[in-house]
Parts: structure tokens; sequence; C-alpha cells
């Protein structure tokens, strides 16, 4: 398994390692999403200083796993999520993930996962929240 997940008090820590296939994020996202602690999670934190994204995850599969987190939102609706990665392939493959609209929750990248803690530990919700509401006035009055 080239992934750990290790449940912290309001939240989640995944570890990714070597080259990470479609089905192994997949099946990382699913373990996570099936566990019954996730509904109350407040953060993600995944970490693939050690990985690289396989051939098999494409923009197309990341945008599907998108829609399936966009399904699940019910089950956590506070939920903020924070990528750590600084290899350029990963880079490009979080870039993608992060530029999609459909994310449910708010998204950043850091370089470690100190930042990204300090960055969870801000409660960045508020704001992101406040900035979705606009955006869908500004749509509905375009």
């Amino acid at each position: 398994m080239p992934y750990v997940l290790r449940w912290e008090g309001h939240g989640v820590y995944r570890r990714f390692f070597g080259e990470v296939t479609s089905a192994e994020f997949r099946e990382a996202y699913l373990e996570m999403t099936a566990d019954l602690r996730y509904d109350g999670i407040r953060y993600i934190i995944s970490d693939y200083l050690d990985a690289s994204p396989g051939r098999d995850l494409t923009e197309t599969f990341v945008g599907r796993l998108e829609q399936l987190a966009r399904l699940q939102y019910e089950c956590g609706p506070d939920i903020v999520h924070a990528t750590v990665a600084v290899g350029e392939r990963m880079l490009a493959h979080v870039g993608c993930f992060e530029s999609l609209p459909l994310a449910p929750y708010p998204e950043a990248t850091f370089a470690t996962v100190a930042q990204a803690r300090l960055w969870i530990s801000g409660n960045p919700r508020p704001a992101w929240r406040a900035d979705q509401d606009a955006k869908s006035v500004e749509q509905a009055l375009s």
C-alpha cells in the first residue's frame, strides 16, 4: 500500500509514497471517506513529499474524483484540505486538482507539513465560504 492514513483529533493525515496510481489514489480516498470518523473531521492533510503521480493519474481521473468528493460534501461540510508537495510533477498534478471549480472545501498547497498545519489552525473556512457566496451572487446577477 503506497499510503498511510493517520487519524488525528479532528482530522486525517494522509501520506503517500512512491509512484501513486489512480487505483491507489482512489483506494486511499474511499478508505478515508468510509471511516466513521470522516463525518466529524475538520481537516485533511495530504502529504506527497515522498510520492509522484503515476502515468494513469490524469486530469480526467482527478475531475471524477473531485465530483465524488462533491457527493461526500454533506458528510464533512467544514473540511479544509491542505496538500504538501514540492516535486515538479506532483505540483503540476496538485495544481490541476485545485484548479477545478468543483472543490467543496478550501484547498491550499504547502512545502512543509508545519506550514499546512499553521494554515489549518488559522481556520480558513469562513473566508472561503464568504468568497463562494460572493461568487454565487455574482453569477446570479450575470
